[in-house]
């Protein structure tokens, strides 16, 4: 390849989503960010995202417009067995060739079908069809196939198309066991390619870091600095390419850390449920959640991370008052005295959870939601936090702005797992929380 095609500004991307659902709203694209996202880590930068519906010639269209321009063309979804799923299709009328039934998918497809004890119908057939010359990505989650074409720009310069399909689950490790490995070998420039360093920190705001941060979110400095919020979490992304990129990204990495080392939750991108579980698994500690306003989410985001069963004891959704009383052993009399949003209750919920599971540790939260419910006293968006471990219980309130009911509760999560977190790391000192009355 000439050193011209593969100068810096030329290694751009376009990913398209396709799927009436996805443009009618039905269901949000999961794939773009996360293609665009992992690009990104190999040097290729997307600068488009199309949603488009299920429409052969537009599709074929906008293929054609951007193969011609960018070195990578990235497709989710349209490889389903029914005649509205037309990616294939429009793949082939943009590169001008014919589909080609590819036996071995096909049998791939059959073999599938037996193990399930069915039989594949015609529409099935439309999965092993693939443009003249495609490179076929087997699918080992589903029915369906990928592929990869190699195009021509309007420079004359090539380029890839690839198609994938579109649920996550089988999106994902096809890109990674298939695609990424193509990009790799035909389009990626290591010294283009980009060193990356990445912060998360919690209990800090956008602006408050953009205050302490000074100049290093100056796009000009190297490394460039990036900033993504996220539920009360903050992503801080280093990003440095050529000689010595890796030791400029670890400086600054360290800098980072060093001057927000109260609200640091991981450096590797973990989210603040995977950094809890590998925590609690170090420090050889037990965790119990009991939890009313966030109704299980917290239980949820702990046993969604591979290797919880370790740490984790049990989850209790405890949403009426005569439940916290009969399950957790909340008295009666101070639901009575302080209400169930409330630092006592908070406290004998995160009590309950850890006497009755034998855990280590127990967090709860109590709180009003939304959107109804709210009182002057106790607002929408207010959430107590109980923690309990074997020195006693402490609590932790928050008032959450009202941004509605689902936002709230993912809100909570978030704290309760920082609680835990903070908890695990000796630090509660750190937050604001206040000891049992």
């Amino acid at each position: 390849m000439s050193g011209s095609r593969r100068s810096a500004p030329r290694q751009s991307a376009a990913i398209v989503a396709v799927g009436d659902e996805l443009l009618g709203g039905a269901h949000p694209d999961l794939n773009g960010p996360w293609l665009a996202a992992e690009l990104e880590e190999l040097g290729i930068a997307v600068e488009h995202v199309h949603v488009v519906g299920d429409d052969e010639l537009a599709l074929a269209e906008l293929l054609r417009e951007l193969c011609a321009v960018h070195v990578l063309v990235v497709t989710s979804g349209g490889l389903g067995p029914t005649p509205d799923d037309v990616t294939r299709h429009a793949a082939a009328r943009a590169l001008g060739v014919e589909l080609e039934h590819h036996e071995p998918s096909w049998s791939s497809i059959v073999a599938l079908f037996a193990e399930r004890g069915r039989v594949p119908t015609d529409g099935n057939r439309r999965q092993a069809l693939f443009p003249a010359g495609a490179t076929v990505l087997e699918n080992d989650r589903g029915t369906a196939p990928g592929f990869v074409c190699t195009t021509e720009r309007a420079d004359g310069s090539p380029g890839l198309l690839a198609s994938l399909p579109g649920p996550p689950g089988e999106l994902q490790p096809m890109a990674r066991a298939g695609l990424f490995p193509r990009v790799t070998k035909d389009l990626v420039v290591e010294s283009e390619r980009p060193v990356v360093g990445r912060l998360s920190l919690w209990g800090i705001g956008e602006s408050d870091f953009a205050a302490a941060a000074g100049d290093w979110l100056d796009r000009a400095t190297d490394p460039v600095m990036g900033v993504c919020a996220r539920a009360g979490v903050l992503v801080l992304k280093a990003t440095s390419k050529g000689d010595g990129a890796r030791a400029r990204v670890d400086a600054r990495i360290d800098e980072m850390r060093a001057r927000f080392a109260s609200r640091v939750v991981s450096s590797d991108h973990a989210e603040l449920e995977e950094t809890l579980v590998a925590e609690l698994r170090a420090a050889g500690l037990k965790l119990a959640v009991a939890e009313s306003c966030t109704g299980g989410r917290l239980a949820g985001a702990l046993t969604d991370v591979p290797g919880a069963s370790a740490v984790f004891e049990a989850g209790f959704v405890t949403y009426a008052d005569r439940i916290k009383s009969s399950v957790l052993g909340v008295p009666e009399e101070l639901l009575r005295t302080h209400g169930a949003v409330s630092a006592p209750v908070a406290a004998a919920m995160a009590r309950g959870a850890r006497e009755r599971s034998g855990a280590d540790l127990g967090v709860s939260t109590t709180g009003v939601a939304g959107p109804d419910g709210g009182s002057a006293e106790k607002p929408v968006g207010l959430v107590v936090f109980g923690l309990a471990t074997a020195d006693g219980a402490v609590t932790l309130t928050r008032r959450f702005p009202a941004v509605g009911r689902e936002r709230i509760r993912r809100y909570a999560v978030q704290q309760a797992l920082a609680l835990a977190l903070w908890a695990v790391r000796g630090r509660l000192a750190e937050l604001d929380i206040q000891p049992e009355a």
